[in-house]
C-alpha cells in the first residue's frame, strides 16, 4: 500500500487534473458505472465542556479508476458562540483525515492519501463544474467571501470554465484577504483586490463564492446583480433569504441520509448532516441541530445534464449551486487518480502488503 502526503499529491494533481477526474466520475455516474453512499457522522462527549469527538465517513466506487474510497476525518469539534465551526486533532494546527483506496481488481488496499489537499481540490473542481454548468456564459467578475484553502481552490476552478475579468475578496481579517488578493493575482494572471466589506464583493459580481466556516448566512442576497451566480461551500452558509432569492436550485448530489429518513437513533447535526450522537442531554445540547435551510432537497447537477431537470434558462435567472453531495464519488475519482498518478512517479511511503493481509477469514 502507497501511503501518500499532502506534498506527495500536490506534485501529481493540479485543478485541471482534479476536474478530469471529477468530470470522468460524473460521467460514469449517469452509466451507472460509478456510485457512492451518504455521509454520516458518528460524535463521542470528550469529557470536556464545549466540544465533541466527530467522526465522519464517506465511500464512492468509481470503475474507471478500479476502486472503491473511503474518507474519514477525526475531529475535536467545537462551535464558539454558533458563529463558526472550528475543530482540530491531538492540538490545534493538527488534524486527522484519511482516503483509504482498494483495488477493485485484486481487493488489495491499493494506497492511504492525507485529505487535505485532495479536500480542497475536489470541493473547488466540483464548484467549478457547477459553475460551468450554471453560470452566465462570457466573462465573468468573482465576488469571494473568504480567504483560505477553499477560496482558493474555487477560484481555480472557476478561471477554468469562464473567463475573469476580476476578482473582489473579503474576509473578516484585513490581513488574510490582502494576502488572498496578492496571492491569487500572482497565479492566475487575473486582478485581485480585496474589498472592504462583504457588500463590496457581491455586489455586481457575476459570480459569488461563500468559502467560509460559518455556522450563518455570509451575505445579504439584496445585493445580489441580476444574473449573478452564486455557490457555497457548506449548506451552513444558506439562509431563507438566499433560497427565496435564487431564481434557480441545483445540488450536486446527495449528500447525506435525507432528513427525516426513519432510521433509528439518527438525527441531523449542524450542516444537516446525518448522525448517531452519544452523550447526556447535558452534552448533546452543545451540538448545533441543522436548519431547515440546510436540509432541502432540489434538482441535481446530474439531472440537469440529463435534460430531466432545467438549468439556467435567460441571463437575469440567478442560480444558487448547493455543491453538497457525492462526496464518497469524488474521493474515489481524486483518490484513484493521484494513486494512480504517484505510482506513475513512485512518490510516497510503502506498507507491505502482508502487513494488511490475514489467513483469517473474515
Amino acid at each position: 500500500m502507497r501511503v501518500l502526503s499532502n506534498d506527495d499529491v500536490r506534485r501529481v494533481l493540479g485543478m485541471r487534473e482534479t476536474m478530469a477526474a471529477l468530470r470522468v466520475a460524473y460521467d460514469e455516474l449517469r452509466t451507472g458505472e460509478a456510485t457512492y453512499g451518504p455521509r454520516i457522522d458518528y460524535y463521542l462527549p470528550t469529557g470536556r465542556t464545549g466540544d465533541y469527538y466527530q467522526w465522519g465517513s464517506m465511500t464512492g466506487a468509481s470503475r474507471h479508476f478500479g476502486v472503491v474510497a473511503v474518507r474519514m476525518k477525526s475531529d475535536i469539534a467545537s462551535w464558539p458562540e454558533g458563529r463558526t465551526q472550528e475543530k482540530y486533532c491531538l492540538r490545534p494546527g493538527l488534524y486527522c483525515g484519511l482516503i483509504m483506496v482498494f483495488e477493485a481488481a485484486s481487493g488489495l488496499p491499493l494506497a492511504m492519501i492525507q485529505d487535505g489537499y485532495l479536500q480542497h481540490m475536489r470541493v473547488g473542481g466540483a464548484a467549478g463544474i457547477g459553475t460551468g454548468a450554471l453560470a452566465r456564459e462570457g466573462p465573468q467578475e468573482v465576488g469571494m467571501l473568504g480567504s483560505g484553502g477553499m477560496a482558493r481552490t474555487f477560484l481555480e476552478a472557476f478561471a477554468l470554465v469562464r473567463p475573469l475579468t476580476g476578482v473582489r475578496v473579503y474576509s473578516p481579517d484585513r490581513g488574510h484577504r490582502e494576502a488572498y488578493a496578492a496571492e491569487m493575482s500572482a497565479a492566475l494572471e487575473v486582478p485581485v483586490r480585496a474589498a472592504g466589506s462583504a457588500e463590496e464583493a457581491v455586489s455586481g459580481a457575476g459570480i459569488v463564492a461563500s468559502a467560509t466556516d460559518s455556522m450563518s448566512p455570509t451575505f445579504d442576497p439584496e445585493w445580489l446583480a441580476p444574473g449573478a451566480h452564486v455557490v457555497c461551500v457548506t449548506r451552513r452558509e444558506l439562509g431563507s433569504a438566499l433560497l427565496a432569492r435564487a431564481d434557480r436550485i441545483i445540488q450536486l448530489g446527495v449528500h447525506t441520509v435525507p432528513y427525516g429518513t426513519p432510521v433509528p437513533m439518527m438525527e441531523w447535526k449542524a450542516g444537516g448532516i446525518a448522525a448517531y450522537v452519544a452523550g447526556r442531554p447535558e452534552e448533546r445540547a452543545a451540538i448545533p441541530v441543522s436548519k431547515g435551510t440546510q436540509t432541502g432537497r432540489y434538482p441535481t447537477l446530474a439531472e440537469v445534464e440529463t435534460g430531466q431537470a432545467a438549468g439556467r434558462s435567460s441571463a437575469d435567472e440567478v442560480t444558487l449551486f448547493v455543491a453538497t453531495g457525492t462526496q464518497g464519488l469524488q474521493f474515489a475519482a481524486v483518490g484513484g487518480a493521484a494513486a494512480r498518478l504517484a505510482a506513475g512517479q513512485d512518490l510516497g511511503r510503502h506498507i507491505p502488503d502482508d502487513w494488511l493481509l490475514e489467513d483469517i477469514r473474515d
